[in-house]
């Protein structure tokens, strides 16, 4: 349109030829295109607002006979004019197409409200529309980090959206699951039917697979769990799920590979590691767990998605976090069989505040294939779990959700891990501190290893009073190892001094060091524990401060300076190689404690100060001296039975008797014969 101005002023009328008459005409007609587009745009500016004439006119550009036809104006805001007779000059108006229909918003159905025996509320869940199941369960008075800001809010399980796909509930349906193909989720919309103080009933007609179209009703409700007379705390985090199909269409409706979507799951907050996140079997009577390196592969291209149907019984099957889990069961006593089938993929997730993704992972718990007939219905029945890892509450509830305690993950030292869970437990309820309950847990613990601990410490100073006789034998034996070793397990005989007996203590406490730590890998009751001062939450590090970016971190300091105070103290005993790697066990528990929980650090700096409470008090013990250790070696020799470092010395003894044999008979043997 800008050249055509420029195209007429250069047109003469010297030439009076047929190409003239064509300018003219051109410019006729564009001139009546200009004028009627005018008006257009004049006469749709009166009846809309800029932004929708704006709007038109783009369309217009776009779909030049779309943008012809002019909006109908309501009748109220139509200008008055004289009546004109359209009858025969009426032109047929363009139907503008239908808008398609809005997606429906995610909106929550119902909250049912889990309150403890006391009457406070523990927990929510949020029943969702689309698709019908827990839009999240929210752990109240459970902060998400205790080190940031409190507008993050309270826990809530199955709270966050996998990065790139929809939000669907804990019990949505989930259909056409495989290996190789994305699961198709029950995107319906549900209504609420039916509503108590403990309960709601929701229902859709619109639910569709497969090309049938039925309809679904879910009742979820909270069931307190029983143990006799006694209702459990779990009941605060468990709920049952019922599920009708009904039939509404004239042929069979036939369902496979389908299941029950256990929500998704990862580390609650960025100060907590990935590497705790699993998704859960109990597969008659074994406890399994697969984290999201499961899905990685060394070669080719990394799982997508797992759709294992490989179980022996599925009793039950889940996701869990380092504090929190979630479980799908089939209810007991219902009739409900389990399909024996679990669905699992990971999937990444936006921690609120954090700048990164983090890894986390979906699941589905499979239901059993149906055959149901037109007009027909068909119900199952579900429990589910999602809550806190409490150690004695999930205890209590073997009976419900058999061996659901397993989930603690203790690992080898479980049989110490319990007790010490216990004790923390029952101490904390007694003082109301779980600082004060590691104290006193750790206190009992050395109150029971006191007599190996003294009776440790007076092998290491009768240790210690061997080292210029052993020193002799080294440079008495010279090279000669067999005959050094042999000699100073005389000594050990002698005075009835056990080589091992000073490091029985630390040997014992090793395990107990790490039964420690796994009791607070997955201790949900320590997320936010305060203790004093600077220390506020007992499940991360007590940092203070950064410095160029580094943490600092006090209680680790304090626990390395307590275990060297102890180690001054304790007498010198084993060889000079024994005490350098000694030396460094400050160093490798300090860096070991640095970045784990800051009970951890507590817990061990307790027992060095213990430690060093009952080396004091066995100074001021009787000493031992050699005369006196020879003289009750002598006197335990005659009755008492032959000790394991006296086997050991027996048959070194032996061996070594041998061994002479053996080489005088090489000797006599040298001469060839002839």
């Amino acid at each position: 349109m800008g050249m055509i101005p420029y195209r007429l002023a250069n047109s003469n009328n010297q030439n009076p030829t047929h190409g003239h008459f064509m300018d003219k005409t051109s410019v006729i007609v564009v001139s009546t295109c200009v004028a009627l587009l005018g008006l257009n745009w004049w006469y749709s500016g009166t009846l809309q607002e800029e932004k929708q004439a704006a709007e038109a006119a783009q369309k217009a550009a776009q779909q030049p006979v779309a943008a012809q036809t002019a909006t109908p104006t309501p009748a109220a805001e139509q200008p008055t004019a004289a009546p004109t007779d359209t009858t025969a000059d009426a032109q047929p108006q363009a139907t503008p197409a239908p808008a398609a229909p809005a997606e429906p918003a995610l909106e929550t159905l119902h909250t049912l409200v889990s309150k403890d025996s006391a009457g406070k509320e523990i927990a929510r869940f949020s029943i969702q529309n689309i698709g019908g199941g827990v839009l999240n369960a929210q752990m109240l008075e459970q902060k998400v980090d205790s080190t940031k800001p409190e507008e993050l809010g309270d826990v809530r399980i199955n709270g966050l959206t996998p990065v790139g796909q929809k939000h669907y509930g804990i019990g949505t349906l989930m259909f056409n699951l495989s290996n190789d193909n994305e699961p198709l989720f029950d995107g319906s919309v549900y209504r609420k039917v039916e509503e108590t103080p403990t309960s709601v009933t929701i229902t859709s007609d619109n639910v569709q697979y497969n090309g049938c179209v039925f309809s679904v009703t879910k009742t979820f409700s909270m069931v307190p769990l029983q143990q006799g007379d006694e209702t459990l705390e779990g009941n605060t985090y468990a709920l049952r799920v019922d599920v009708t199909l009904n039939n509404t269409g004239k042929t069979n409706l036939v369902i496979n590979n389908w299941g029950l979507y256990g929500g998704g799951i990862c580390p609650v907050n960025d100060n907590e590691g990935s590497v705790y996140t699993y998704y859960i079997t109990l597969n008659n009577g074994n406890f399994e767990k697969e984290d999201v390196g499961t899905f990685s592969s060394w070669f080719g291209s990394d799982k997508k998605r797992i759709y294992d149907t490989d179980f022996e019984k599925l009793e039950w099957a889940g996701l869990m976090n380092q504090y929190y889990a979630t479980i799908i069961q089939p209810a007991r006593n219902s009739g409900t069989a389990t399909a024996n089938a679990i669905y699992a993929a990971p999937v990444d997730f936006r921690l609120p505040g954090a700048d990164d993704q983090v890894k986390g992972l979906v699941m589905g718990f499979g239901m059993p294939a149906v055959n149901i007939g037109a007009g027909a219905t068909q119900s199952f029945a579900y429990e589910t779990f999602t809550g806190p890892k409490y150690n004695l509450m999930l205890a209590a509830m073997t009976e419900e959700f058999r061996m659901i305690d397993d989930i603690m993950d203790y690992g080898w030292v479980y049989l110490i891990s319990y007790p010490m869970n216990w004790m923390i437990n029952t101490f904390s309820g007694w003082v109301g501190n779980w600082g004060v309950a590691i104290i006193i847990m750790t206190f009992v613990i050395r109150l029971l290893i006191w007599p190996l601990y003294r009776k440790s410490y007076m092998s290491m100073k009768r240790m210690s009073l061997l080292q210029p006789m052993m020193q002799e034998i080294k440079q008495r034996c010279g090279d000669d190892r067999q005959r050094a070793s042999m000699e100073m397990m005389g000594l050990y005989k002698k005075y009835n001094i056990s080589p091992l007996g000073g490091c029985l203590p630390m040997l014992l406490q090793i395990p107990i060091f790490f039964a420690f730590f796994y009791v607070l890998q997955t201790a949900a009751e320590l997320r936010g524990a305060h203790f004093l001062f600077w220390v506020t939450d007992l499940s991360q590090p007590d940092t203070v401060c950064h410095i160029l970016g580094l943490p600092l971190n006090i209680l680790p300091f304090i626990m390395a300076a307590s275990m060297i105070a102890m180690m001054k103290m304790s007498p010198s005993a084993g060889d000079p190689m024994q005490q350098k790697i000694m030396k460094f066990m400050p160093l490798m528990f300090f860096l070991f404690c640095y970045t784990y929980p800051s009970a951890l650090a507590l817990y061990w700096t307790t027992t060095n100060i213990i430690s060093i409470i009952q080396t004091l008090i066995i100074r001021r013990l009787p000493q031992p001296t050699l005369e006196q250790a020879a003289a009750e070696a002598s006197a335990n020799g005659k009755n008492k039975k032959e000790g394991f470092f006296a086997r050991i010395q027996r048959m070194a003894e032996e061996q070594q008797k041998q061994l002479e044999v053996q080489k005088r008979g090489n000797m006599r043997n040298v001469t060839k014969k002839k």
